[in-house]
């Protein structure tokens, strides 16, 4: 428990002697080693980005793709500060905010917001996929122009040299300021809405890095317009130091699952592609002001690819409706399907009876009921064995299925070795008549039963009919032609026997 706990204060600790030497070097060396400040800075990020490279190694595709881009976004805002870095330790004069830094410390958030607009698919459709790899040059498009906007807004309030007008030195301030909370706005709406625990955990250490990165630099720079302290360097090196210990925290704890509302996944997963749209249109809208045709032109690219982008996601919705619903008739298919026949089941025929004797009574019109029983079954499986009996059932089943004469006419396994058709709008002579249908599909089997006196399998059925508007219930339909069915294996099987229409009101015994 003592070992754990020492591990676990290992990283701030760390982290809090690095901010401490830093603090030194800013505030007791003299000016002309101000360098040794900037060098924290850049090692701290140096340091940031091996952790992130680092968990590119313990995660799988496609949350490396996510540690990857926060790598970049570093390295990116790293470059910048070793040209700081650079023009310290030669000691050359430079204005503040000079072009090439500012640019740099711009570009870094790129990779974060392609990060945000990430969707990744788990166990798709090859459609699905496509429609997610034609989204990626969509997001490189929009990443490039906020890019290029990005160029033509810093560079229209700094040369190549830099800057010394107050008021630019604000603007640039508040435009940072307003940039680093959007991205951590962002990775903080992507982290309420994503459930795979190694995804959350990248947008969980991203929205905290970054909302610290917003805060103490901001404050930095405000300061740093009207006094150029060297301990201001804290406020830089802080958020990656952050960062490291972030990691560290995470590459030490165990995989846990996330735990977020459905509602919120969901919401946060469709409005996700947005993010690089909606700050190339930020970015247009601030771009317009001093170079109308270039911001509209940003703007109007937004609006382009989300609007491509949304045109795949909805194909990839109506893709997934489809399959939900082929899937679900295919569930239900299964469900009122009998295993060993192929056919209907008891619920699927409770369910069609009552169907077709609400239809019968609404229209009219006359519903037949046949009851099936397989002669002598008991001693067939005595004789051949319960797999020979099962072989037949089906045959049996399959031939039934296929002598019903019309596409409405309705079989099915009703239970054991016997069988119930629905015949809608037939009268008893119709089901008479395809009583006999149904003996001579059986026949015409030719399937052997050394238990039977016939010396091949047979049938017998009784049938009954429902005429409206008598009756009212569908199980005296059912409880009519079984009795008829009884009476038909009484008198000598390998018969049919009919219920009397007047005698087989719907609801009292036969």
């Amino acid at each position: 428990m003592i070992l754990q706990t020492r591990s676990r204060l290992l990283a701030p600790i760390a982290a809090s002697v690095f901010l401490a030497i830093n603090g030194l070097l800013a505030v007791a060396l003299p000016l002309r080693l101000a360098w040794l400040s900037t060098l924290c800075i850049v090692l701290a990020e140096a340091v940031s980005i091996a952790g992130c490279l680092l968990m590119t190694r313990r995660t799988g595709y496609p949350v490396l793709l996510l540690w990857r881009s926060l790598a970049a976004s570093t390295a990116i805002h790293m470059a910048g500060m070793s040209l700081d870095l650079w023009a310290a330790f030669t000691g050359r004069d430079t204005v503040q905010a000079p072009a090439a830094q500012t640019m740099l410390s711009t570009f870094y958030v790129l990779p974060l917001l392609l990060a945000a607009s990430m969707q990744f698919s788990r166990r798709t459709s090859e459609l699905t996929q496509r429609s997610l790899r034609l989204e990626r040059p969509l997001n490189v498009a929009l990443s490039l122009a906020a890019g290029v906007m990005f160029s033509v807004l810093v560079f229209s309030v700094v040369s190549t040299k830099g800057t010394g007008q107050v008021e630019d030195l604000y603007f640039l301030t508040h435009f940072f300021l307003a940039l680093d909370a959007f991205v951590a706005l962002a990775m903080t709406i992507r982290a309420f809405g994503t459930t795979g625990p190694r995804e959350a955990a990248f947008f969980n250490i991203a929205a905290i890095f970054l909302w610290v990165d917003a805060i103490l630099p901001g404050i930095h720079n405000y300061i740093l317009i009207r006094h150029d302290y060297v301990w201001l360097d804290l406020l830089i090196t802080a958020p990656y130091l952050v960062l490291a210990v972030l990691i560290a925290e995470e590459w030490r704890r165990p995989v846990r699952r996330a735990r977020r509302s459905p509602n919120a996944v969901r919401l946060v997963r469709s409005a996700s592609p947005i993010f690089l749209s909606l700050g190339l249109v930020l970015l247009g809208l601030v771009v317009s002001r001093r170079h109308f045709y270039v911001g509209s032109g940003a703007i109007l690219l937004a609006v382009v690819c989300y609007g491509a982008m949304s045109i795949l996601s909805q194909s990839r919705s109506l893709e997934i409706e489809e399959s939900l619903m082929i899937g679900k008739r295919a569930l239900e298919e299964l469900v009122d399907i009998d295993g060993l026949t192929q056919i209907s089941n008891r619920r699927a025929f409770d369910e069609r009876i009552a169907l077709e004797h609400r239809s019968a009574r609404r229209r009219l019109q006359p519903l037949s009921l046949l009851m099936i029983d397989v002669d002598y079954f008991k001693q067939l499986n005595d004789h051949a064995g319960h797999l020979a009996g099962d072989q037949y059932l089906y045959r049996l089943a399959q031939a039934l299925r296929r002598a019903l004469p019309r596409a409405g006419d309705f079989v099915s396994r009703y239970g054991g070795e016997e069988f119930a058709a629905l015949l809608p709008a037939t009268d008893q002579e119709g089901a008479a008549a395809v009583a006999l249908r149904l003996h001579r599909a059986v026949a015409e089997l030719h399937l052997p039963h050394p238990g039977s006196p016939l010396g091949t399998i047979t049938i017998s059925i009784g049938h009954a009919t429902f005429q409206p508007p008598s009756g009212d219930e569908p199980a005296g339909l059912i409880q009519t032609a079984d009795a008829a069915l009884y009476r038909a294996k009484r008198e000598g099987r390998n018969r049919t026997a009919a219920a009397p229409v007047e005698a087989a009101p719907i609801g009292k015994s036969a």
